[in-house]
């Protein structure tokens, strides 16, 4: 029979909270000004509330890829695959063949 995958309330811990975010930001500002690798023309509280945001963002991005690639992953499995049996189907298999398909077409780096 086909088995469906464990509800995804693991994937919200997964996602850092807005502090933990803005702790990494705080790092990489710190950081790259240490080794001057970053050369601020503008305020390191800007730089960081930047950065966070960009952060925040990718974050946000890869949920929606990964909401996005187990609906399709559970109609794939539901139709099932020319020549497999539909209970031989990974459902958490095919959602990540899918995850990659989806973040590489929209340019998207897991």
């Amino acid at each position: 029979m086909l088995q469906r995958a464990a509800p995804r309330a693991y994937m919200a811990h997964m996602r850092p909270s807005p502090a933990q975010i803005e702790r990494v930001a705080e790092a990489l500002v710190k950081r790259l000004v240490q080794a001057d690798l970053l050369t601020p023309t503008a305020a390191e509280d800007q730089i960081r509330k930047r950065f966070a945001a960009v952060l925040a963002k990718n974050f946000d991005e890869e949920a929606a890829i990964e909401q996005e690639a187990l609906a399709e992953a559970e109609k794939l499995v539901r139709r099932g695959a020319p020549g497999v049996r539909r209970e031989d189907l990974d459902l958490r298999r095919v959602e990540q063949l899918v995850k990659q398909r989806l973040a590489k077409a929209r340019g998207f780096v897991l």
